[in-house]
């Protein structure tokens, strides 16, 4: 049985992984964790995700890491700093689903991977992994002659925009044409015109709406066709199965900083 720490449990994620963890039958909570402060804190950590008592109980003191096999963080960028320091401290590896860190933030992360193995990526499921890949592929394949376009849908609840899905789908696409992410993307608001821009940026559009767990389009278009690639996420428990794959996969590898598409082998060379 893996013994999983779980950061951000009481989240929506939280939730999710620990539901999954218990369907399983190869997974045990060991431990859950919330900011200092949380309504819940006290409270059995099966309570919120519905599955009834789990004999853990949420806490803010990050001990329990030291108790675990792997650490699952699903938090606000400014806790992982926090969080991966107490499992490099106790040598445990690390999967982070956390999106929106800063330089900072992130050097910290990088800086553990040389002593722990760091499963990160903004979106373990399977299938959106996939679309990572196919992305690529499809921009590689058609390059400067067809414009791109990104949109990225989500509940009105999420604090980043645009999501770290998005913003790797742009990066995905970006390599595949041989350009640099940083000065090919572009980051707007609103649901203005598509296709409207020059064929060497990648426009990211951002939106939000009700309760959509997540929805994401990529657009290849000239003046002649139209290909649309994309994923639609009817359950947060599709990221959860992919975290519990990550966790069940960093556990065998050396310290590194490793993302979904090395565990799934659709990495390219």
């Amino acid at each position: 049985m893996i013994r999983l720490a779980v950061a951000g449990a009481a989240g929506r994620m939280g939730q999710a992984v620990i539901r999954c963890a218990k369907r399983s039958g190869e997974f045990s909570i060991s431990a859950a964790f919330e900011i200092a402060g949380h309504p819940l804190l006290g409270k059995d950590a099966g309570d919120p995700a519905g599955t009834g008592p789990i004999g853990v109980v949420l806490t803010s003191d990050l001990a329990g890491i030291a108790q675990s096999d792997v650490l699952v963080d699903f938090t606000l960028h400014t806790a992982v700093p926090v969080n991966i320091q107490a499992a490099r401290d106790c040598n445990k590896p690390a999967v982070i689903g956390t999106t929106g860190l800063t330089d900072a933030e992130t050097a910290v992360v990088r800086n553990a991977a040389t002593v722990i193995p760091i499963m990160w990526a903004p979106n373990m499921s399977l299938g959106v992994n996939l679309l990572f890949a196919m992305v690529q592929q499809a921009a590689t394949t058609l390059g400067l002659q067809y414009r791109i376009d990104i949109d990225e849908t989500h509940h009105v609840h999420k604090k980043d925009a645009p999501s770290g899905t998005a913003l790797r789908l742009a990066e995905r696409a970006a390599q595949g044409r041989g350009q640099d992410p940083k000065s090919a993307i572009v980051h707007e608001t609103g649901s203005g015109p598509r296709g409207h821009h020059s064929a060497e940026r990648i426009v990211v559009r951002s939106h939000r709406r009700g309760e959509v767990v997540g929805d994401h389009t990529v657009t290849f278009e000239n003046d002649c066709e139209t290909i649309e690639l994309t994923h639609h996420a009817w359950s947060r428990d599709a990221l959860a199965m992919g975290a519990l794959h990550a966790a069940r996969w960093v556990l065998k590898q050396p310290a590194g900083l490793y993302d979904m598409q090395t565990v799934l082998g659709l990495q390219r060379p």
